[in-house]
């Protein structure tokens, strides 16, 4: 199957899930791995999207890394497909991108390129060679080409494969970690 379509089924699966009553124990779960992991809890910062609709809510995360002390960093995008980290807080002007994506208005100061830990989106990853899928503009693959730095995914039982059903290019860049829901074997 290809990629458009395999993430068109995927985006539909993952909305169907996130309607369940088994998302948000899942989440919880996800949550709970990310806090107690060794990489995580040593950087210093850390770079994360702001989640939208039928996504892993990510200002839990945000807000525990506040509490910890660690410096947060969001991505804005560009019309060239490139994007930077741009240092996140409660008083970040925030403006929604063509994606429908929030980002920071100001981007010419206060950046991190890259942060110590980034927090990679995807509506699916697998097991073999920690492949991701993303949402298809390819912003994150272009950035780590560009800013090699240490990659952890949160995948949701319905997110997460054995063997990668989709086709994997050159420039996709695989995640250093895959944190999943334990015990879980998706096929």
């Amino acid at each position: 199957m290809d990629k458009v379509s395999f993430r068109k089924k995927q985006i539909d699966l993952i909305d169907e899930f996130m309607r369940s009553g088994n998302a948000q124990e899942e989440i919880n779960d996800l949550y709970m791995q990310l806090f107690q992991d060794e990489e995580f809890l040593n950087a210093k910062s850390i770079g994360i999207t702001l989640s939208m609709n039928n996504e892993i809510p990510t200002f839990p995360i945000i807000k525990y890394c506040w509490d910890m002390g660690k410096d947060v960093y969001i991505p804005k995008t560009f019309s060239d497909y490139t994007m930077t980290f741009v240092k996140y807080t409660s008083e970040t002007p925030l403006e929604t991108n063509s994606f429908g994506v929030r980002e920071p208005v100001n981007f010419e100061t206060d950046t991190l390129n890259p942060p110590e830990l980034i927090i990679v989106p995807g509506v699916a990853f697998s097991k073999d060679g920690n492949n991701r899928l993303g949402f298809g503009a390819g912003y994150y693959d272009r950035y780590l080409a560009s800013y090699p730095t240490r990659t952890v995914a949160l995948a949701l039982s319905e997110q997460y494969y054995l063997q990668t059903p989709w086709p994997i290019y050159v420039l996709d860049k695989p995640v250093d970690k895959i944190i999943t829901v334990k015990g879980n074997n998706n096929v």
